[in-house]
């Protein structure tokens, strides 16, 4: 892989990308698009992916989508995450319980609970049915902002009637 060597140089990036990268089979566009997120290569991933979406044969594909916002997120490249997750969108493709859970999680490591809520409120209006881990990552990182906290687990409680949440002791926060 030519590319991890001049990953530092964007001009050098671009060339190789037109002279190499953009003549490989689909299934291999895909594979190295692939190990660059096993090997979280984010920005060469991005690129990779970038031609993929220019290719003939490329339909939008929200596990393509996916596999490449989690690994954002899990790098903290949240920006990044984001404008990917709008591209998606725009295509009219809506995420997975995994993708919401670690978009939320990547928001609320890098301490951006509004951000989080917003993925929270996208993730309400989805056509499929919610699970439980993305509402069980938010009321755990939003213990610090009780009032967003609460409106989370009253939606929680709605649609998981048969489920608790953990409430940690008040004093741990001094409500006592």
């Amino acid at each position: 892989m030519g590319l991890k060597r001049l990953k530092d140089d964007e001009e050098k990036i671009d060339k190789f990308v037109k002279t190499h990268v953009s003549r490989l089979l689909k299934m291999d566009m895909i594979a190295v698009l692939l190990e660059f997120e096993r090997q979280e290569e984010v920005n060469l991933a991005l690129k990779i992916f970038r031609v993929i979406q220019k290719e003939d044969w490329y339909k939008p594909d929200r596990f393509l989508y996916k596999d490449l916002i989690i690994a954002l997120a899990k790098c903290k490249k949240m920006d990044d995450a984001m404008q990917l997750w709008e591209t998606m969108r725009k295509e009219d493709l809506f995420p997975d319980s995994q993708t919401y859970t670690e978009v939320i999680r990547g928001f609320l490591t890098c301490g951006s609970p509004g951000d989080a809520m917003n993925i929270y409120e996208d993730m309400k209006q989805s056509p499929d049915p919610p699970e439980e881990l993305p509402f069980r990552i938010l009321l755990k990182g939003l213990l610090p902002h009780p009032l967003l906290r609460n409106r989370v687990k009253q939606d929680f409680e709605e649609i998981f009637p048969d489920s608790h949440s953990y409430d940690p002791p008040e004093e741990i926060f001094g409500l006592r």
